[in-house]
């Protein structure tokens, strides 16, 4: 089982500009959390926070008992958190299974002198991390195209490569940010589906940014809303959906009253 995930009390500034304003959730071991909210909510701050990539000004990130909040983005992802990025940032020339073995380094043991030298235990390390990496390839789809240079793949294998060299890490939290962004209806499903096997074959935990709501509403267990660097709101899919915090936050609250409105029982009575 995994370690629990704890934002507390985070405040990130940039000048006079309050990106997280005092934002605090837990993401429990063995859920899918998502994090939504309009755009410029702060989604991709809290992620970068949680990377290590931004230093909050006040507040802190736990990670079971491990402190993250002061730690470089490299001793976070030592730590057991990894992430695939919303702009993908693969290495188009490079082979699929080039791409994968670039994200086992954090794990290699053999130094560069006997990974030089070829050294026999060297040659054996790698050949247990290829091993590792075909699997992974496997898991997310990609097995067929090990060979194939990421720039000729196709946009929606190229976010799945994106997720399988996270999983490369063996991360024992995973951070999506918009897996499913520019996918077309049936791969946005199929992306749906490995995250919930991300979760129930491999016992890893998932923090998912996203703005397409039928997925987030089908796949999460818990939901964070955030607005203006904000919690708004926060529970199941089904709580969120009736939050009027949310609806307003989503629709404005002209248009949050109008739908209310609209949607209210009439307490008119009608002529006989």
């Amino acid at each position: 089982m995994t370690r629990a995930l704890t934002v507390e009390g985070v405040t990130l500034q940039f000048g006079g500009i309050r990106a997280l304003d005092d934002l605090s959730f837990t993401v429990e071991p063995g859920t899918v959390h998502a994090v939504i909210g309009p755009n410029g909510a702060g989604k991709s701050s809290t992620f970068n926070v949680i990377s290590g990539h931004y230093r909050p000004a006040a507040g802190s990130i736990r990670f079971g008992d491990t402190d993250l909040t002061e730690m470089a983005p490299h001793r976070i992802a030592r730590e057991g958190i990894g992430r695939a990025f919303q702009n993908i940032a693969l290495s188009g020339h490079a082979t699929v299974v080039d791409n994968l073995m670039v994200a086992r380094h954090r794990l290699t043991r053999a130094g560069f002198l006997a990974t030089a030298l070829g050294l026999p235990g060297a040659r054996r390390e790698e050949r247990i991390h290829r091993e590792r990496v075909r699997e992974i390839a496997d898991f997310v789809g990609l097995g067929g195209q090990l060979n194939a240079s990421a720039g000729t793949l196709a946009y929606g294998d190229r976010k799945r490569l994106e997720i399988a060299r996270a999983l490369c890490t063996e991360p024992e939290i995973l951070l999506l940010d918009e897996p499913a962004a520019g996918m077309p209806a049936f791969e946005k499903w199929d992306v749906a589906s490995l995250v919930l096997s991300v979760r129930e074959s491999l016992g890893i935990s998932v923090v998912l940014v996203e703005h397409d709501m039928p997925v987030v509403m089908a796949i999460a267990d818990h939901i964070t809303v955030l607005d203006f660097g904000r919690l708004i709101a926060e529970g199941t899919p089904e709580e969120v959906q009736s939050s009027e915090a949310v609806i307003a936050a989503y629709l404005g609250e002209t248009a949050a009253h109008d739908q209310a409105v609209t949607t209210a029982p009439s307490t008119t009575p009608t002529a006989c």
